[in-house]
């Protein structure tokens, strides 16, 4: 019989986010109530009858895509705050740079700009030694066949090896269907240590099938579930003991409370996630478990400028190898700190950005970042032994010109100093914000 185990840490961690799960759940039971009453049970003051739906502005997207993200078909009554929801709706499918949803009588007038949505993938890190660099290069297609569903493909250079990701994704925004997505990987990393010259190499080829539950119109709550498996294997391996091959399967509840509004330049809103990921890796015969929790907002501070804020908390359980570990570096955490050294069993950071942009011209836009990184870790050592605590600090600035009639596509480069736990500077680019 297998048996999870935490450190004293992160187990209070996690027992935490059981907590805020199971006040996810109730509140969930609360606010699904749907706020639709139905025809029959609004009141003029309530709702509008809506009998015609005309759609302008789109050029490759069919227009049932954004019929479809009613809360019913028409003919028939909407609440103000549901047209209001519609609205959101549409702007966070991150194909349009403006959307205007107005009420003429019984026509719903929704009238967008529509992006580019072939958009490339590409970023870059700079690293300690040339080995240690990170890039990455692919294409994306945002609207698929004109219904929002997006298509990539990705190779880069992380970790010290090739990686190659592929995915199909359904957007999740249709208030009664089960958006799907299904992702394609092979990742060779080098695994290594701070404090150790141990290394090996971990091959990883799997795939994962994601459902993403209806999103109600009457509750921001929202799930998804993820089934997710591969094959793992240690090459060339100089570790101190044996490190077994195996195969991973494992399920991804997922739960979201969602009242954030996307926008090119000033989001709005915030959005809490809390991931379960319970699993068992054959070969090995040992459990593998991760929790994570996220809290992400952005607070407008003017029609030009919004303090941006993103949290991440997170845990693997202890079977003493680094193979199952949570990775923090510069690619995912803290700007400066170095990545691919710090395998962690328990880690925490804050990603802080103040951004302010200015016109250039019509869908143009140059923003100027002040940004800092803050996070707790708490390091695999080569063995499997769980290392003290360290704290990570990085500071700096960068800047991004926006193209907002491109999807998801920028020019970003920040310049960060960290501060601690080592000396370092980092400057990095890439074509999407950093979180």
């Amino acid at each position: 019989m297998h048996y999870l185990y935490f450190g004293r840490t992160a187990w209070s961690t996690f027992r935490l986010w059981l907590l805020i799960s199971s006040c996810f759940v109730m509140l969930s039971l609360v606010a699904s109530v749907p706020d639709v009453r139905g025809a029959t049970g609004l009141t003029a003051e309530d709702a509008v009858q809506i009998d015609r739906v005309v759609i302008e502005g789109t050029i490759h997207t069919r227009d049932t895509t954004l019929i479809r993200l009613l809360p019913r078909s028409v003919p028939d009554h909407f609440t103000r705050a549901e047209l209001a929801e519609f609205e959101r709706r549409v702007r966070n499918l991150s194909l349009f740079d403006d959307v205007h949803v107005t009420q003429e009588g019984s026509l719903l007038r929704v009238t967008v700009q529509e992006k580019l949505t072939l958009a490339p993938i590409l970023t870059f890190t700079s690293g300690s030694t040339a080995k240690d660099l990170n890039a990455t290069v692919g294409l994306a297609e945002y609207n698929m066949w004109g219904t929002g569903t997006q298509l990539g493909g990705q190779f880069s250079y992380s970790q010290r090896g090739p990686n190659i990701d592929l995915w199909l994704s359904q957007h999740p925004f249709e208030p009664d269907r089960w958006a799907k997505e299904v992702k394609g990987f092979y990742h060779v990393n080098n695994i290594r240590f701070a404090d150790s010259d141990f290394s090996w190499t971990r091959n990883r080829f799997g795939a994962e099938l994601e459902l993403r539950g209806p999103y109600s119109y009457g509750s921001p709550f929202r799930y998804e579930v993820v089934l997710e498996v591969y094959r793992e294997v240690v090459l060339e391996e100089q570790a101190s003991r044996a490190l077994s091959n195996g195969y991973y399967m494992g399920v991804i509840p997922e739960f979201m409370w969602d009242r954030y509004h996307w926008d090119d330049l000033v989001p709005s809103g915030y959005r809490i996630s809390l991931e379960l990921k319970p699993g068992f890796f054959f070969g090995a015969n040992h459990q593998r478990h991760e929790a994570k929790l996220r809290y992400l907002q952005g607070v407008p501070l003017g029609s030009m400028t919004v303090l941006m804020i993103n949290s991440v908390a997170e845990a693997v359980n202890d079977t003493g190898s680094p193979n199952h570990s949570l990775l923090l570096g510069s690619i995912v955490g803290i700007r400066g700190l170095s990545d691919n050294l710090y395998r962690n069993h328990a880690q925490t950071y804050t990603n802080l950005e103040l951004r302010h942009a200015m016109s250039l011209a019509p869908r143009w836009a140059l923003q100027g970042v002040l940004l800092s990184d803050i996070g707790m870790f708490e390091s695999f050592a080569e063995d499997g032994a769980v290392q003290p605590w360290k704290g990570a600090v990085s500071v700096g600035a960068g800047f991004r010109l926006i193209p907002t009639f491109l999807s998801n596509t920028l020019l970003r480069v920040d310049a960060a100093q960290l501060l601690a736990p080592t000396q370092n500077t980092l400057v990095q680019v890439g074509i999407t914000q950093y979180f």
